[in-house]
């Protein structure tokens, strides 16, 4: 009784447009939207969909917590290194160039986990600035006042 139900579904979800079909499910199981002569599910993805998806929510999920940036706060670039970077390669460090981007596109949560890790880093270079802005907002405040331990 398997069969004619899966035979019924294929037939129903292999839509037809001017005899061109424009949703495919294979037998591996991948699915293709879109003009299937054009297109295919490369590797190991399950679904291609040719003009984009438009939808109000994704979730993604981590199967380890090593998928995300936690380590980021031990591994803070110094501005020397970041200058450099940008000087040299044109964008931030540990962030891929436009052209690998193109080239081999970017997987979700690996990029949200970079942007993640740079917002961490931006934040370790505020506090350290703070820091300083107040010692030396502190010693213009004895200078001004006199009570400075570098008095003439």
């Amino acid at each position: 009784m398997k069969t004619p139900i899966v035979t019924f579904l294929f037939l129903f979800i292999v839509l037809q447009s001017d005899a061109q079909a424009i949703m495919v499910l294979k037998s591996s199981g991948k699915v293709v939207i879109g003009d299937t002569t054009q297109i295919s599910t490369p590797g190991s993805y399950n679904l291609y969909v040719q003009n984009g998806i438009l939808t109000e929510r994704v979730k993604v999920s981590l199967k380890t917590t090593s998928e995300w940036s936690d380590g980021a706060f031990s591994s803070t670039p110094s501005m020397e290194n970041v200058a450099e970077s940008i000087e040299k390669n044109q964008h931030l460090v540990d962030m891929p160039s436009a052209g690998q981007l193109v080239k081999e596109g970017y997987e979700l949560k690996e990029m949200d986990a970079r942007l993640l890790q740079q917002i961490e880093w931006l934040w370790q270079h505020m506090i350290r600035l703070e820091a300083e802005n107040k010692a030396l907002k502190s010693e213009i405040n004895e200078l001004k006042t006199g009570n400075s331990p570098y008095k003439k």
